[in-house]
């Protein structure tokens, strides 16, 4: 009988003792605090990004449309592309790969493909078919588009794709690829009417 009431009281004890529940809550809520907390770093770097990208791209194809070139052994290319990395603020820095400009006649046309004679009627290009060189690369192509900056009156589309560090890493798993993540960022504009249009 007095093993029993000792066991009893053992048991109460236990129940009623709380050491270490503070570091055992502390646990469970560890890994949601660091999500919440890093996570929050790595989506506002994204936001943050993203705006400067968009802004940057604005700025530059403002820049693209005017046909302005200061010369100095530098290509029109070149000069939009500094003045998207001087909107960057440091944070985002374009690459002359990451920048895509392709030129068109008008807005209508972006994203349409060479036109060719379908001669075996089954609505896509095959080789050997006749076609409407408009880019002027000796092939047939899905988009249009010639690349460059463009001429007057022409419209060109400026597109950014750019991989940006997630800045914790985190949440790597869960959002982008390898720790990285891919901003991008697309502008169609019309060059003001300052000369003659592009040719191939």
């Amino acid at each position: 009988m007095t093993i029993r009431m000792t066991r009893k009281s053992r048991n109460r004890k236990l129940l009623r003792c709380d050491r270490g529940a503070t570091a055992l809550e502390f646990a469970f809520i560890l890994p949601v605090f660091l999500t919440f907390i890093l996570g929050t770093f790595d989506l506002a770097g994204i936001f943050f990004g993203t705006a400067l990208l968009e802004g940057g791209l604005r700025e530059a194809a403002r820049y693209g449309i005017t046909g302005y070139s200061s010369g100095g052994g530098i290509s029109r290319e070149q000069q939009i592309l500094d003045v998207l990395n001087a909107h960057g603020a440091g944070y985002v820095k374009i690459t002359a790969d990451e920048l895509k400009t392709l030129v068109y006649k008008d807005f209508d046309m972006i994203g349409d493909p060479e036109p060719f004679v379908d001669a075996n009627g089954n609505s896509s290009y095959d080789t050997g078919e006749s076609f409407t060189d408009l880019n002027c690369n000796g092939s047939w192509d899905a988009d249009a588009g010639l690349n460059g900056a463009g001429s007057g009156g022409e419209v060109v589309l400026y597109t950014v794709e750019h991989e940006m560090q997630l800045i914790t890493g985190y949440m790597a798993s869960l959002i982008g690829q390898d720790g990285k993540y891919t901003l991008a960022a697309s502008v169609a504009v019309r060059n003001e009417p300052y000369g003659g249009g592009s040719s191939c």
